[in-house]
């Protein structure tokens, strides 16, 4: 018997079974280290099982954990001035887990604006000026300050250079207000975490579109927001002119950048041990990836885990300073990443791919 024949032709089979929407279904085939894997087909009800359930809790209580953190390092340093090195690593680590839980922006991220309340860029210097006069003492003080003068971005400007003694109240207020959206963010996360999903079938529809939607603006939002866009306005600008990146320093931005990249990475790729054994449902999440092998789309699945490769390889060759070339080679291979989600990925998945008003927080 050729057995490479039936292969393909098993696949065939399959892949003609399989394309369509959400609906259960047997499995499909991979050829993984010469021999012949099972995937099973997972309906959108179990990938958001494992999305929500599974990963997405742990994200959150992560940054609930690290927002405290920095509530508690901002007292610290107000209570004995001196360096600021502490609040700083305790900022770094908070930006950080925010970054995780938000790429792509999913559920409460999206229903409370939480990147707009805390992650607003740029800092207008002059609204953070005329805040600081305001003296705000409480969070409902603060709830009254725009949010370009609050979050990641207005804490990372006061505490450039040599921070002020006088900007103590206003340092806590802000650590404050991120440990409160952290612990709301934390909380809408455990409704979701105990959904049934198959009991609202509509509600599962819209809630995995929202989620391959999301995914793609993530990236978009890490590609065009954060690494393209300011390079091409300081082209514009002429010459002697600087991008003007989400963070003041270089390391910070690549720091986050990659962070961003993972969290999208985590919920597309699937991981070696997935690969030699499958994900099963309700016991994991279930990357793009996953979904595209259940459904039989073996070489689209073959092709995307390539794009995100080269993403990876991109990433791991960017130098920690690097120029203006080199982000634009970054956004490039991205592009790549998009260009196929677009085309293909999102087609193979039978989500129509649109804009929602949290694409531009």
């Amino acid at each position: 018997m050729n057995t490479a024949h039936t292969f393909q032709e098993r696949r065939r089979l399959l892949t003609g079974l399989l394309a369509g929407a959400l609906l259960p279904a047997s499995g499909a085939w991979a050829q993984t280290a010469g021999r012949a894997l099972a995937f099973p087909y997972y309906s959108g009800e179990q990938a958001l099982q494992g999305l929500y359930g599974q990963h997405l809790p742990p994200l959150a209580r992560a940054f609930e954990r690290e927002a405290r953190a920095l509530t508690a390092a901002a007292r610290q340093h107000c209570a004995a001035p001196g360096s600021s090195g502490a609040l700083k690593d305790a900022w770094r680590r908070t930006l950080l887990a925010w970054a995780a839980l938000s790429s792509p922006s999913l559920g409460p991220v999206i229903e409370r604006r939480s990147q707009r309340q805390i992650d607003f860029w740029p800092t207008r210097p002059a609204l953070l000026e005329k805040a600081l006069k305001s003296a705000p003492q409480t969070l409902v003080d603060m709830e009254r300050i725009g949010t370009p003068a609050k979050g990641f971005p207005a804490m990372e400007r006061l505490l450039a250079g040599k921070p002020s003694p006088a900007h103590c109240p206003y340092l806590v207020l802000i650590a404050e207000g991120i440990e409160a959206e952290a612990r709301a963010l934390r909380a809408g996360f455990e409704e979701p975490a105990t959904r049934d999903w198959t009991a609202d079938e509509e509600g599962a529809r819209s809630a995995f579109a929202e989620w391959i939607n999301q995914w793609l603006g993530g990236l978009e939002r890490l590609r065009w927001i954060h690494i393209e866009q300011p390079v091409q306005r300081a082209r514009t600008a002429g010459k002697g002119h600087q991008p003007e990146f989400a963070r003041l320093a270089a390391a910070d931005n690549a720091a986050e950048w990659r962070t961003q990249w993972q969290a999208l990475r985590a919920q597309a790729r699937l991981r070696p041990e997935q690969i030699a054994m499958p994900p099963q449902p309700g016991q994991g999440p279930i990357p793009i990836e996953g979904l595209l092998m259940g459904k039989g789309q073996i070489a689209l699945a073959q092709r995307w885990g390539t794009a995100l490769d080269a993403a990876d390889g991109a990433f791991q060759r960017l130098p920690a300073k690097p120029s203006d070339a080199a982000l634009m080679a970054l956004s490039k291979t991205l592009k790549g990443v998009t260009t196929l989600y677009q085309n293909e990925v999102a087609a193979a998945l039978d989500v129509p791919l649109g804009f929602s008003d949290a694409d531009g927080d």
